[in-house]
Parts: structure tokens; sequence; C-alpha cells
């Protein structure tokens, strides 16, 4: 992201951020060529690791990573610019908890070395857990797909951050079958506190707005190629003020959320520690809570088809409500943000 000391923040990408927007969108053009529901359902997980192993050979896991732990040294911005491009195709893997949760815990937080660069180096995964984990071994809901050999981030709205070893996995009901659930054991394995776990988890809530916001942006494409080729009364219904009014709604929400999240990637890691969490806090708010709205206008603009398990729709909605409660749950950014507001009263 370009910045000026005399214009202040530009929201415009870099050349190298474009390519790294391009070659993600390549990548999963290529590997995701037909529908991510029928490919994730039919390989039994093969698709998710080709993928993964392709983002790892391309160090996009590692882009949080310091080059002299083994990592490319990029900025958060960069890892947004690749999370939002993995939602816009709904990809099935574990990156905003890998590549931008754990790492922010290894660079800000002082989180355990060893296995973290293993999670950034593609040798284990991280996987997002309820940050309700306040006895040294408790339950959690986590992504089943991810648990063999994994370790499980927890950033909690005290400011803690903690690594845990997953064990006993007792697979549940899913919400999103790109994301299989279960639940596990957790076993602490290292925690962090302070200004380094706060920032911590303004950097996960950034990236996770930057997948919403991708999520987002896939149904808004989605919708408005559909209503450009889908005809009704021998016309186009995109030429129907109703649709167009619906599609403007979904460009708005999609184009705020960008905004604020690329504001916010900056400001989580430059920033004074109080601004920071308040912007990423009110990133995540917003593209959850839009990503929602989008997904459900854009189901509404398709019409029947929009509800068939055949069709990705239902995949990107499922995806918006569990990235939305990703990190703390739905309700810790705009708790975080309230209590902002009575410490001034």
């Amino acid at each position: 992201m370009k910045r000026s000391r005399e214009a202040g923040m530009h929201f415009a990408l870099s050349e190298d951020q474009r390519i790294l927007q391009r070659t993600t969108d390549e990548v999963c053009a290529e590997l995701l060529a037909e529908s991510p529901a029928a490919d994730a359902r039919a390989d039994g997980g093969a698709l998710r690791a080709r993928l993964w192993s392709k983002l790892v050979e391309l160090d996009l896991v590692g882009l949080l990573v310091p080059e002299h732990q083994g990592g490319a040294g990029g900025s958060l911005t960069d890892a947004c610019v690749v999370a939002e491009a993995l939602g816009r195709h709904i990809a099935p893997v574990p990156y905003v908890g890998t590549a931008i949760a754990a790492a922010a815990l290894l660079r800000y937080a002082d989180g355990p070395e060893e296995p973290l660069a293993r999670l950034c180096g593609g040798d284990a995964y991280s996987v997002l857990l309820d940050e309700r984990l306040g006895h040294p071994v408790d339950t959690a809901t986590v992504a089943f797909d991810w648990v063999d050999g994994a370790r499980g981030v927890a950033l909690s709205p005290d400011g803690r951050a903690t690594v845990h070893e997953l064990a006993d996995a007792d697979p549940i009901i899913d919400v999103d079958p790109l994301h299989r659930l279960c639940r596990v054991r957790a076993v602490p394995s290292g925690a962090a506190f302070g200004e380094g776990a706060r920032r911590a988890r303004a950097v996960a809530w950034t990236g996770a707005a930057a997948l919403l916001t991708g999520l987002a942006d896939g149904a808004l494409r989605q919708a408005v190629d559909y209503a450009r080729q889908r005809e009704q009364y021998d016309r186009p219904i995109g030429s129907f003020q109703a649709v167009q009014h619906l599609c403007a709604d979904m460009l708005v929400d999609v184009e705020t959320s960008r905004s604020i999240t690329y504001g916010a990637s900056w400001a989580a890691e430059h920033a004074p520690i109080d601004e920071a969490e308040r912007v990423a806090a009110g990133a995540k708010a917003h593209a959850g809570a839009a990503a929602v709205r989008v997904c459900e206008t854009g189901i509404q603009v398709l019409g029947g088809i929009g509800v068939t398990q055949e069709h990705d729709a239902h995949l990107r909605l499922r995806g918006a409500h569990l990235h939305h409660a990703a990190f703390g749950n739905s309700d810790a950014p705009l708790m975080l943000l309230a209590g902002r507001v009575l410490e001034k009263v």
C-alpha cells in the first residue's frame, strides 16, 4: 500500500501487491476450475492439500514471517491481498488462521517460534479456536480438516494469545462443508500477554475482514454476471431497476469493507495499539456483517438456482457466517468498540 507523508494514506495497491493478487487469482482459477463445492466433496481433501502446497511454494503462507526466520518479510496488507483473493474464490484453506493469526503471534506476541515457523512453512496447520479457553485443559470447536498434527491459535478478548496442541477430535455437524468442524481437547503449549498479543489480535481481525471482503466481492461478481445473462420478459434481469438497486447496495458494502480493511491493515502494524485495535475491530465488525448481507442479497438476485446444493452461493453465505464469528465471535469487536466509547463518558 502506498503512503505519502504529505497526502496521508492512499488506499491503492502497489505493483507488487497487484502481482500477489493476480498470482493468487490465477492459482485459484487453475485449481478450482470447477465448482468448489463439487471439488471439495469429491476428492476427500486432496484439493485442499494441492492448493495449500502451491501457496506454500509461492511463499504466500509465510508473507508475515520475517526473512531471518525463513519467511517472506511482507506486510499485513500483502497478506490481506492474498486473503481477499482466496475468499473471492471460496478457497478451502486455513489461510487466515495460519498465515496471518499464527504469524502475528510469532511476530508480535513472542509466541513459540518452532511450531509457528513450521506452520508458516507448510509443515503444519493452524486452526481457529473458540476464545473461551480459560482452563489448562478445555474443549473448543475447530476445523476438522486441519486437526491431524495441527495447533490452534486462540485470541481472546482480554488480550491473551495462546497456542494449543489439539487432540481427541470428535466430528460434529458442519456449518460449512468446506471447513468441517469437530470438538477437540485443547492443551496450551504457549501463551503471550500484553501489547504484543493485542496487536496480534488486531492483525487476525484484519485478516478475517479481508477474507470476508473477498467472499462478498465474489458474491457481487456472481450476481452481476447472472443478472447480465438471465433473461425475463425478453430482457436481462439486470435491466430491471429493482435488481440494479440490489447490486448497487452490494457494491457499496463491498467497497466500504475493502476501504476499512486496508486502512486497518496499515494501522494494525504501524499505529499505536489503541488505534490499531479500534480500527481492526471496526473492520472485522463491518466486513462480517456486510459479507453476510451481500451473500444473502446475491442469493436473492440468483433466484432459485442460488438455493440449490450444486451452486456455490450457499458456500459463500456459510463461509461468511463462519468467519464473521472467528477470533472471538461476531460480538467481540463490537464489545471492544463499545468499551472504548464508555471510557470517554
